[in-house]
C-alpha cells in the first residue's frame, strides 16, 4: 500500500451516500464495484468507465492505465475492510484474543471479499511482498494493532516488531496453502499456539 501513516490514509472526498461528485473518486468506486462484480479478470477500463457513468477519455485524465486504478481501488477497499475488522477484533477481552480475531478476520476477508481477493494474486510476488513490509506499510498497519496496547501498555516499545510479525503472518497464511482452510475454530487454536507467542504476547506483564 501507498499510504504513510492511518491518520494520512486515502479517502474519497465523499461520504458513501450516493455517487461521488469528483469524476477520479467515481472512478475509484466503480473500480471496486467492478471487482466485486466481474473479478480481476474482466475488469477492464470500458467496464470501469461504464460502471462509472464516465467516458473512456475522462478515465485516462485521471489514470493511465487500468493496474493504477485497481491498485488504488484495492487500497481503497482494504483501508476500508481494515477499519470494520479492527472494530470487530476491539471487542476481544485480551490481546491474545484480540490478535486472535483480527489475524482471522483479515484472512478470510481477503479470500471471501470479492471486492479485494484480488490482492491475493498481488501478493504472490515478491515484490508486492516486500512493499508490504516497507516503512509506510508497516507504519499503517501498526495504527491496527495499537488497540494492542490497551490490553497490553507494557509492550509499547515492541509494537513496531510485533506489527512485522503479525504482517508476514498474514501474507504467509493468504499465499500459501495450509492453516488457512482450517475451520474457524481449528485456526484459532492454530493462531493461539503460533502466532499469539511469535508476537510476544504469550510473557505475562510485569507485576502478574
Amino acid at each position: 500500500m501507498t499510504s504513510g501513516t492511518r491518520g494520512s490514509r486515502r479517502r474519497v472526498a465523499w461520504g458513501g451516500q450516493g455517487q461521488p461528485e469528483d469524476p477520479r473518486s467515481r472512478i475509484v468506486e466503480a473500480a471496486i464495484r467492478t471487482l466485486a462484480t466481474h473479478g480481476l479478470e474482466h475488469t477492464s477500463l470500458t467496464v470501469i468507465a461504464r460502471e462509472a457513468q464516465v467516458s473512456r477519455q475522462t478515465v485516462y485524465k485521471y489514470f493511465s492505465t487500468k493496474e493504477e486504478i485497481v491498485e488504488i481501488a484495492l487500497e481503497r477497499a482494504v483501508t476500508d475492510a481494515g477499519d470494520r475488522l479492527v472494530a470487530l477484533a476491539r471487542t476481544a477481552g485480551s490481546a491474545e484474543e484480540f490478535v486472535v480475531e483480527l489475524c482471522l478476520s483479515v484472512v478470510r476477508e481477503f479470500t471471501a471479499n470479492p471486492a479485494i481477493s484480488p490482492m491475493i494474486t498481488v501478493l504472490e510476488q515478491p515484490a508486492a511482498r516486500r512493499r508490504l513490509l516497507d516503512p509506510e506499510a508497516l507504519a499503517l498497519a501498526r495504527g491496527y494493532l495499537e488497540p494492542v496496547l490497551g490490553y497490553r501498555p507494557d509492550l509499547t516499545g515492541d509494537l513496531e516488531e510485533m506489527t512485522e510479525t503479525f504482517l508476514r503472518f498474514v501474507i504467509s497464511l493468504m499465499t500459501f496453502e495450509g492453516p488457512s482452510g482450517r475451520s474457524d475454530d481449528s485456526m484459532r487454536d492454530y493462531l493461539a499456539k503460533v502466532l499469539v507467542p511469535a508476537m510476544g504476547l504469550h510473557r505475562h506483564p510485569p507485576g502478574d
